[in-house]
């Protein structure tokens, strides 16, 4: 038991902030980079306006501030997490990226885009990584994480906190889950659909 642990505890660090940096990209960033991609081709001036370009700033700022605070926390360790925002939700990274897409797509008046990222979300994204997780979780944490899971939301955070910790939010740690690249996108992307709704690009 100790050594399926031991094992389960090495995959989530190869998957976040270990060594396996093909399985961090892949799973953690490709749905950012594919939706900053998507909004630099396909943005048009003519179907954007102020009010949803300043909505969708803010709303994809939410989400990434979000997500920063969720990976200041997030560490591989013997103990569930229950510090920061996953005392409100167990999936604060999912929600951010889902404000950050919802942001950017509202930014750029791409409904369409919009229908798509969600319907891809709902039906793909979080579906599958729930279960993973889940059950990567399960297999780790035991009775402990189905506690926890049955009190606290996925999605949408609860107002009440579960539990009390003590673990600080750190900035090594949102280096160390590559929060860092994912940064620099969601502002690359929010500069470069302002200068396309000022015609400067």
């Amino acid at each position: 038991m100790v050594i399926r642990r031991k094992k389960m505890l090495n995959k989530e660090k190869s998957a976040c902030g270990g060594k396996n940096k093909f399985e961090k990209v892949t799973f953690r960033t490709v749905p950012v980079y594919m939706a900053v991609i998507a909004l630099l081709y396909f943005a048009d001036k003519q179907d954007m306006n102020r009010l949803f370009l300043i909505t969708g700033a803010v709303i994809a700022a939410i989400g990434e501030l979000l997500r920063i605070w969720g990976c200041g926390h997030l560490v591989k360790t013997k103990e569930l997490i229950i510090s920061g925002p996953y005392a409100h939700l167990r999936h604060p990274l999912y929600t951010g990226t889902y404000l950050i897409t919802f942001g950017f797509c509202m930014m750029a008046g791409m409904w369409w885009l919009l229908i798509v990222s969600q319907l891809v979300y709902a039906l793909y994204y979080y579906p599958r990584k729930e279960v993973v997780e889940g059950f990567r979780l399960a297999a780790i944490y035991g009775e402990e994480y189905y506690k926890y899971a049955r009190a606290v939301p996925a999605l949408i955070p609860s107002l009440k906190p579960y539990g009390k910790s003590d673990k600080k939010w750190s900035f090594k740690r949102v280096v160390k889950n590559s929060e860092i690249g994912i940064l620099l996108a969601v502002i690359a992307a929010i500069a470069v659909l302002y200068l396309k709704f000022t015609g400067k690009i």
